[in-house]
């Protein structure tokens, strides 16, 4: 397992989280949106604040207009909005070919002038066979070429449009579907992305086809080939359902694989909507026990955050300074560790690779960090 010890270089003391807390936040309707009162209400059902709200846009249905007024609602909640992108009715190779490029430079130039940072999705999910971007999805002429090529030709839109406030981030499903879909193999590379990220689910019993997964089953085989990307890694939709099993387990046994062997992970965000209909009752809130595993796993991630504060065991006696443009650790007792830093806000700017450490003092290739970046240590046992 690994422990994490976090230490702060320069003046600002540690007090935000490093692991966030995020959520589609659902709400009555059909069609839920994250207004104001809905993410009131999540986070009156969890007891804590959001850290990353969620947020649904069609290519050319929902421009930038469209979606300003979410991003304000998440600036105005001091949370960061998530813009999952769906280019509904395009093709890998329509987005190369330009098709879409007039829509997608129109919503770059809203952000660029918005300001505020957002985080953004397109084409997730895309080894799957459900979206028309899809490699499995049949006769659409989608392959893992074109669609990390669609991928970069968005990116590019907006480096041309001098965009600066968005985090690029790419989603693979936590399993694939369809006839040539891979897990890793439409990633776009690591200079148009800027966070990775797994959406999966626990389908349990509520489908003719379905049966109860863990946690891990679900996600394990996903986790361990992301793992191999030096990108900072989340979960950005998750839910289970009620039928076939414990839900309230399930939640308490995802949290426990985040501290432990999951421990890239440094978010993760809840798809809490009931689409009994024609998927699945995952809504938080659908029995108490559930949402009472939810709160305790927040409780137990901050916990694990705060105590961390103070190194302590086999680190206790290391420690990092900056020099000369070098990140210097240095310990007493040699370590199997990865390097995490993340700015003020928790969010993590840059992680290592797993290494074997001698005691004694290591100069580390790290980010040039400023007086507000913090440095995690986990150690692995």
């Amino acid at each position: 397992m690994f422990k994490s010890l976090l230490f702060t270089l320069g003046i600002l003391p540690m007090t935000a989280l490093a692991f966030q807390v995020g959520a589609w936040v659902g709400g009555p309707g059909q069609y839920p949106q994250p207004t104001q009162e809905n993410v009131q209400a999540f986070q009156d059902l969890q007891g804590t604040h959001i850290d990353l709200i969620s947020y649904f846009a069609l290519f050319d249905m929902n421009d930038w207009n469209a979606t300003e007024e979410f991003a304000n609602v998440a600036k105005d909640n001091g949370s960061t909005l998530v813009v999952t992108w769906m280019a509904n009715g395009y093709n890998a190779q329509d987005l190369v070919d330009g098709k879409a490029d007039e829509y997608i430079r129109e919503y770059a130039k809203g952000v660029k002038g918005y300001g505020e940072e957002i985080w953004l999705r397109p084409l997730h999910e895309a080894n799957g066979d459900w979206y028309d971007w899809g490699v499995g999805k049949a006769d659409a002429g989608n392959t893992d070429a074109n669609v990390a090529e669609a991928f970069r030709h968005i990116v590019k839109i907006f480096k041309e449009e001098g965009v600066t406030n968005v985090k690029w981030v790419w989603t693979t499903n936590a399993s694939n579907a369809g006839k040539g879909s891979t897990l890793t193999g439409n990633y776009p590379g690591d200079e148009y992305v800027d966070y990775i990220s797994i959406d999966g689910y626990n389908w349990g019993k509520c489908q003719s086809w379905s049966s109860w997964q863990t946690f891990s089953q679900v996600f394990k085989k996903s986790y361990d080939a992301l793992a191999k990307i030096n990108k900072p890694l989340f979960i950005a939709e998750i839910s289970s359902s009620e039928l076939g099993g414990n839900k309230a387990e399930w939640i308490t046994d995802m949290f426990e694989h985040f501290a432990t062997d999951f421990s890239r992970v440094f978010a993760v965000m809840w798809f809490s909507q009931s689409k009994e209909d024609n998927e699945g009752d995952w809504a938080l809130n659908t029995s108490q026990a559930a949402v009472d595993a939810w709160k305790a796993g927040i409780a137990k991630m901050k916990a694990i955050d705060n105590t961390a504060l103070k190194p302590a065991g086999r680190a206790s006696n290391s420690s990092f300074r900056l020099q000369d443009g070098k990140l210097y650790m240095q310990t007493g007792k040699a370590l199997k560790a990865s390097v995490v830093q993340f700015d003020y806000q928790g969010r993590v700017l840059w992680q290592s690779p797993v290494q074997h450490f001698s005691a004694g003092v290591h100069a580390i290739d790290a980010p040039k960090a400023s007086t507000r970046s913090l440095f995690k240590l986990s150690v692995k046992r």
